[in-house]
């Protein structure tokens, strides 16, 4: 080869090392706290271990999270990886968003057995696997105890072993708190009124009813979901022990009792200044059903590097990996959740609290099944909850209407 074809055969070799060298991934996850620092740094140890890649970790809020990457893939500027929430997979998978995974968590070094069928029914269809949850999460009760020891009220822990812990046991518990600490005595609800459903669907299956049937269609009006709403209505209406919408406290202030969500929102009660536990949500006439709040790693569709974003999320799926990441997200790996290392992995919470108030909840609790509709019809349901948690709204009216709307989308 004269000297050239030596010259231009190294400055091809020079420009494909470059190419290899700058793959960046974007990365869409709405994690928050302590649990995006993790991540965050599980994504500088990745760029570490393979030089080739540089992983950029984008944050958006979770109540806007589905609608903004669906804008991003229509506008082809899709992220590469990222979450997934359980509500939002049956839309993705549709509209093809998402690759399939198959080949990645069919490698034997993935070890696909490690995680229970039931776990990985959402995110199939036919033979293929469109994502891989690393959170399986039913939903928590998380409690004050200074303000249950203020109010003289057995704590929820308490009544939960002594066979008492129902809505009618929450519903007097807030008042008393509310009447005896000037606190409010709970909050279901996020701030946030597009996330609704956390907290809200807890207490209405629990009472018998849901916001879909079977066949997806609005359930919010069923009598077993009037009784839960009305519950709520009540609490912040007559009792005024649940703060009303557009109120902005929140239970790391201190001020409530009570509060449903996952237990990754530990995270958020580094520093608080009160003690505080989490215990099942309470029984209703249907049963003591939680939401299983699931989310997953997916790599999307319009990724212009499938290889390398499978492999990251290969990475972030390992059973090494999703042992640091339990200590917010309640791992679907058997051999990860059944450890001693993961009842003890959040030094905030005892592990036998973990025990009692999560893993021994996960045979009832229930994922949020949607529609390939849901954006529209969340839309149509939050914009109904704002007439529905009024001071004289007719709760069964209310929801009527908002079934009508989504019936007819």
């Amino acid at each position: 080869m004269n000297r050239v074809g030596i010259v231009v055969g190294l400055a091809l070799l020079a420009a494909s090392s470059a190419q290899a060298q700058n793959v960046k991934l974007r990365f869409s996850t709405w994690a928050g706290g302590d649990g995006l620092a993790l991540l965050q740094q599980l994504a500088k140890e990745y760029n570490q271990k393979n030089p080739n890649v540089q992983v950029v970790v984008e944050v958006t809020p979770f109540a806007d999270y589905a609608r903004k990457v669906a804008v991003q893939i229509a506008s082809n500027d899709a992220p590469d990886v990222g979450w997934l929430a359980e509500r939002d997979v049956p839309a993705f998978l549709a509209s093809k968003a998402v690759l399939d995974l198959k080949a990645t968590v069919n490698a034997r070094d993935f070890n696909l057995a490690d995680f229970p069928a039931s776990t990985l029914a959402l995110w199939k269809q036919g033979q293929g696997v469109y994502g891989v949850p690393f959170s399986n999460s039913p939903q928590v009760l998380f409690y004050n105890k200074d303000l249950f020891q203020r109010a003289g009220v057995p704590d929820p822990m308490q009544q939960y072993a002594k066979g008492t812990w129902d809505y009618a046991a929450f519903q007097a518990a807030a008042k008393a708190i509310k009447d005896k600490t000037g606190a409010f005595g709970a909050r279901i609800m996020r701030l946030d009124p597009k996330a609704w459903n956390s907290g809200t669907l807890a207490v209405l299956w629990s009472n018998g009813g849901g916001a879909y049937d079977k066949n997806l269609k609005c359930s919010l009006n069923s009598a077993g979901s009037v009784r839960g709403l009305q519950l709520m209505h009540d609490m912040m209406f007559k009792d005024g022990s649940m703060p009303r919408p557009g109120d902005q406290t929140t239970f790391e202030t201190g001020r409530i009792g009570m509060y449903a969500d996952n237990v990754s929102y530990s995270a958020q009660m580094r520093g608080a200044s009160f003690k505080w536990g989490i215990a099942p949500m309470p029984k209703g006439p249907g049963g003591r059903i939680t939401q299983l709040g699931q989310a997953g790693y997916v790599v999307f569709a319009k990724t212009a590097h499938p290889k390398e974003a499978s492999d990251f999320l290969k990475f972030l799926a390992s059973p090494e990996v999703m042992a640091r990441t339990a200590k917010f997200f309640p791992p679907p790996r058997k051999s990860v959740l059944n450890s001693r290392e993961y009842l003890a992995s959040n030094p905030a919470i005892p592990a036998s609290s973990i025990k009692t108030a999560l893993v021994s909840q996960l045979g009832s609790a229930r994922v949020f099944i949607t529609g390939t509709n849901f954006l529209r019809e969340n839309d149509v349901i939050t914009s109904g909850f704002d007439r529905l948690f009024q001071p004289n709204a007719n709760v069964k009216n209310v929801v009527d209407g908002i079934c009508r709307q989504i019936d007819s989308l």
